[in-house]
């Protein structure tokens, strides 16, 4: 019996080359198919709606799986977490229709992005956050980052290497907050470019340490010209949080509860 089967995996970015497989280096998927090959006893390819760059961690990101075997959902669950190693794990696992396909299906992303403002270094930060010493305005980040909102053309804001054949995304929020000396940036649209979320956030740690206005923003986004835009902030600082996908998509999922994977966006 055919089934298809949606798995959401956590991971931490640091030791992995990416998400997508590639000769010679350590990636997610590889590390999670090679699992999953040792438990069905055949190759296995996932397939997945976002692909996460070096050094990128994820909360929930969604790999779907087409296999032939009737495996209960908790022999996925035990079986792949008791194979892969420590800095990736399966969350849940999902079955869905016959139609559902991970990025296709998808109705939006969400990343975070931690960065560390502080003057003194955070060894237990240093993987996960961009270490900034110089003070941050974050009112005016806020103001600046109300000039991403709707939908833009956002070329000023992908990768030279970006081959996405559309650069129109909806930015549906940018939120920012502080904790202590941990400033957080999360961002939700419809979709990314590549590396748009990190050129967003270095644009508007431009804004935040006072090297332009927050109007300066709205001017790069209409020359579309990535060259005036910010740094790339660098890989570490960014994890997804969670693809959205409509609930009625699942026919059965374990372990129960309330995750990332099942919520649609506001």
């Amino acid at each position: 019996m055919s089934r298809h089967l949606l798995l959401i995996l956590e991971y931490r970015g640091t030791n992995f080359h990416g998400w997508q497989r590639q000769d010679g280096q350590r990636t997610v998927q590889g590390e999670v198919e090679d699992a999953l090959a040792r438990l069905e006893g055949h190759p296995c390819i996932l397939r997945t709606s976002s692909r996460t760059d070096a050094g990128v961690h994820a909360l929930a990101h969604p790999a779907g799986l087409h296999t032939e075997r009737n495996l209960p959902l908790m022999a996925y669950f035990l079986g792949l977490n008791s194979m892969l190693p420590p800095d990736v794990a399966v969350r849940q696992v999902l079955e869905v229709g016959p139609d559902f396909d991970a990025r296709r299906s998808s109705r939006g992303k969400r990343y975070l992005y931690r960065i560390h403002n502080s003057p003194g270094r955070r060894p237990l930060h240093a993987e996960t956050s961009w270490h900034l010493p110089m003070p941050l305005d974050l009112d005016a980040m806020r103001r600046a980052a109300l000039h991403f909102l709707g939908e833009q053309d956002m070329s000023a804001f992908r990768s030279a290497h970006c081959d996405s054949k559309s650069t129109i995304r909806n930015i549906r929020a940018v939120d920012i907050t502080k904790e202590g000396d941990l400033v957080t940036i999360e961002i939700e649209a419809n979709a990314f470019l590549r590396n748009m979320a990190r050129v967003m956030v270095g644009s508007l740690v431009e804004v935040g340490r006072g090297s332009h206005p927050p109007e300066w923003l709205a001017q790069v986004i209409a020359t579309k010209d990535r060259t005036l835009a910010g740094v790339t902030a660098p890989a570490h600082g960014l994890c997804l949080k969670v693809v959205y996908y409509a609930p009625s998509e699942f026919l059965d999922l374990l372990p129960r509860g309330s995750v990332y994977d099942v919520q649609s966006p506001a």
